[in-house]
């Protein structure tokens, strides 16, 4: 073989390697990046795409998810920290189950706070649905956590949950040492704001987020509102829901009240 072919080769071998290892990097950063969010089969999936994955930031309709603890500053500072800390983890790990199984992305825990979005990174055309299902089913493990709490001693918990569909900017915040995936726009802090309405126990959902989840989704029309976020210029309708399917929230498990 002449040194020509076996320079050519060679050459060949390292630009394959140099792939591999480029390939080998983009993999490694996608698990960094999302693997604390997202569940593995969406990170795999994400990693197969033949379309690849946009980070660097896009405008995408989304359903977003706020749910926070009703008077847990007031539980805390009655508790013991480690038995809070517990408790607050045991609650958190059974909600974050829930979450993955909905195919939920958590993007952030603010204290006792999930913020969770769906529909992104991963494109989900039903993520008005898959939001609502997953905050019913939320509501309904919370017997489950405060059984346990009861045996452990503790104080009963209650969440209230909020839920809006609109776009959103998202992509990957911050520095090259430190950095997040995260998502900002006025829908985002409408979220928060129509969460801000709950009591314990209660889902509320915006027009929006209840008109594309479907008609599997059970609301109490008892339990609409009329409200004025902050932010907002007018009035808007936020709704009580109470099951999705078969399924019902506690306290609402003979309800017949219908969307």
């Amino acid at each position: 073989m002449s040194d020509k072919k076996i320079q050519s080769i060679e050459e060949a071998e390292k630009e394959i390697s140099r792939l591999q290892n480029a390939i080998r990097h983009r993999d490694e950063f996608i698990r960094k990046t999302f693997g604390r969010y997202l569940t593995d089969e969406v990170v795999e999936e994400i990693l197969d795409s033949k379309d690849g994955l946009k980070i660097g930031g896009e405008r995408r309709e989304v359903s977003i998810l706020f749910t926070d603890l009703r008077h847990s500053t007031e539980i805390s500072e009655q508790m013991d920290p480690e038995d809070f800390i517990r408790m607050l983890n045991h609650y958190l790990s059974e909600m974050i189950e829930i979450i993955n199984a909905w195919q939920g992305n958590i993007l952030e825990f603010v204290g006792d706070a999930i913020v969770v979005v769906f529909g992104a990174p991963k494109v989900n055309d039903e993520s008005a649905r898959d939001a609502v299902a997953c905050a019913v089913a939320m509501q309904r493990r919370m017997e489950a956590v405060n059984a346990w709490n009861r045996e452990h001693g503790f104080r009963e918990l209650a969440q209230g949950i909020g839920i809006h569909k609109g776009a959103a900017i998202l992509g990957n915040i911050g520095s090259q040492t430190r950095m997040k995936y995260d998502m900002i726009g006025r829908n985002v802090n409408l979220t928060s704001r129509i969460e801000g309405y709950t009591e314990g126990g209660q889902i509320l959902v915006s027009d929006e987020a209840l008109e594309a989840a479907g008609s599997l989704v059970h609301t109490d029309p008892d339990g609409d509102l009329k409200v004025k976020p902050k932010g907002i210029k007018e009035e808007i309708t936020i709704h009580s829901v109470i099951g999705f399917g078969k399924s019902r929230i506690p306290g609402h498990e003979t309800d017949n009240s219908e969307r």
